[in-house]
C-alpha cells in the first residue's frame, strides 16, 4: 500500500495544482463495497456502495440460495453538476493510473469526454486546430 501512495505521490508531482491537505485522522472506518448501484432525480444522483456476500444463501431472508440480499455499506446524494465532477476526477486518475502502473507493452484503455469543445480528462491528447 504504502509502495502504491509514494509511487502516486511520485507522478503528481508535476501537477499544476496539488491536492489540498487532507485530515485522514476525521475519516471514520472505510467500508468494503463490491458493488455499486445509481439512482437519479432530475435534482440529483444517488449512490449506494454495497457489499454482497460471495456465501450462497448468506443475508437471504429466508436462508436460501439465490435469495441473497446486498447490504448498503455507504450512500451519497450529490447534485448533477458534482455527479459528473466525480466522474471526471475518476475517470483523469484511471487515466493517470494506467499510464503508469500498467505495462506500455500491453493495452492502456483510457477514458475520453465526447462533445466537450476544449475540455478533456487528464492522459488525454487535447483535440488540434484541424481536428473535427
Amino acid at each position: 500500500m504504502q509502495a502504491l501512495q509514494a509511487k502516486l505521490a511520485d507522478s503528481q508531482q508535476g501537477e499544476a495544482e496539488p491536492a489540498p491537505p487532507i485530515d485522514w485522522s476525521t475519516e471514520p472506518t472505510p467500508a468494503s463495497a463490491n458493488g455499486l448501484q445509481i439512482m437519479h432525480l432530475p435534482t440529483e444522483f444517488a449512490l449506494f456502495f454495497t457489499d454482497m456476500t460471495p456465501f450462497p444463501g448468506r443475508r437471504s431472508p429466508d436462508g436460501t440460495t439465490g435469495n441473497e440480499r446486498a447490504v448498503i455499506v455507504g450512500s451519497y446524494r450529490v447534485h448533477p453538476d458534482t455527479f459528473f465532477q466525480m466522474l471526471c476526477v475518476m475517470a483523469s486518475n484511471w487515466n493517470r493510473f494506467a499510464s503508469t502502473m500498467i505495462d506500455p507493452r500491453m493495452r492502456q484503455p483510457k477514458f475520453k469526454l465526447l462533445d466537450a469543445g476544449d475540455m478533456q480528462l487528464e492522459g488525454i491528447a487535447k483535440p488540434s486546430d484541424g481536428d473535427s
